[in-house]
């Protein structure tokens, strides 16, 4: 039961770190286009 635990943990940990830089690099991308067409 813990190792089914830990199991669980381990793959919500991983999907969060994936959604996580996901979004990160997806928010620096549009304030990048936002800065370039703001510039302009």
């Amino acid at each position: 039961m813990d190792m089914l635990l830990l199991d669980d943990v381990f793959h919500l940990t991983a999907l969060a770190i994936t959604v996580g830089s996901f979004v990160l690099i997806s928010g620096k991308r549009i304030i990048e286009l936002c800065v370039q067409t703001r510039s302009e």
